[in-house]
């Protein structure tokens, strides 16, 4: 009798906890944010859904050729902002919200950075843009790297900015290794999302459900050949005391894009914040 009470009331402590993650007061607007409507991106597949995705544009007007930054994950645009600020004197600069992230629709049938590299031609194609400059900040790498694939007419040139790219230099370097262990990872978050009580806590943490399927769907093993093939210009920026993205790592990018500019600054993963 005494387990059943405990039972009942964790019950409905579960179920209070998902009514009140449901009803939470949404979140202010922020200023400067616009909306493009793109198509849900389904493993290559466009489907007719649509979504909204969140964007921030230093000058909408201009026919110049923008700057389009692309975060990491966990993150969002707002995390380039600085970066932003010190480039729209002289550039049309754009950062997104990828989809998954910020103000951007979370409901997605795939979070890899390949489905965010298409969603990213959709906003060119929305804001009317032929090509631009791409520069991609940690996982954002693995976004600008499937659009010089994808699309590489749309790229004038990349900037690697503390960025991913070959698998070998990715945690364990094993694949299935990593696979599997952003697949514990994914599965400890989906419990503590759906089987404990938290009142909408995790969905305000930067280490959300979205971030786990953002690296549990995407697959780093072909960027090393979109690396060996990518003939345009490429500036490659990495901190010596990177953690989360080794130098090694950055090495080797500039050793597969032999056209590329190696800069080593004296920082750590995070310095474009």
């Amino acid at each position: 009798m005494h387990k059943g009470r405990i039972a009942a009331g964790y019950i409905s402590l579960l179920i209070a906890s998902h009514v009140a993650e449901r009803y939470q007061p949404s979140a202010r607007p922020i200023a400067g944010l616009r909306f493009a409507t793109v198509h849900t991106i389904n493993h290559g597949t466009m489907e007719p859904r649509t979504i909204r995705l969140a964007y921030r544009d230093s000058a909408p007007d201009s026919i110049q050729t923008p700057v389009l930054l692309v975060h990491g994950s966990p993150g969002s645009g707002e995390v380039l902002q600085s970066l932003a600020g010190l480039l729209s004197p002289n550039f049309r600069v754009i950062v997104p919200d990828l989809p998954g992230f910020g103000s951007s629709a979370r409901d997605l049938p795939d979070y890899s950075f390949r489905a965010h590299g298409e969603y990213l031609i959709e906003l060119m194609d929305a804001l009317h843009i032929p090509r631009a400059q791409l520069l991609g900040f940690s996982m954002g790498g693995g976004v600008v790297l499937s659009i010089a694939d994808t699309a590489p007419q749309r790229v004038v040139s990349l900037v690697m900015l503390s960025a991913i790219g070959v698998q070998e230099h990715e945690l364990t370097g094993s694949y299935e290794v990593n696979h599997t262990l952003h697949g514990a990872q994914l599965a400890a978050l989906w419990l503590l999302r759906n089987g404990l009580p938290h009142f909408g806590i995790p969905s305000r943490l930067p280490f959300s459900m979205e971030y786990a399927r953002n690296f549990y769907d995407s697959d780093q093993r072909p960027l090393r050949a979109v690396l060996e093939h990518y003939r345009g210009p490429m500036l490659i920026i990495h901190g010596a005391k990177d953690k989360n993205v080794p130098l090694a790592a950055a090495v080797e990018h500039h050793r597969l894009v032999p056209q590329s500019e190696l800069v080593v600054l004296d920082e750590n993963h995070f310095m474009a914040l």
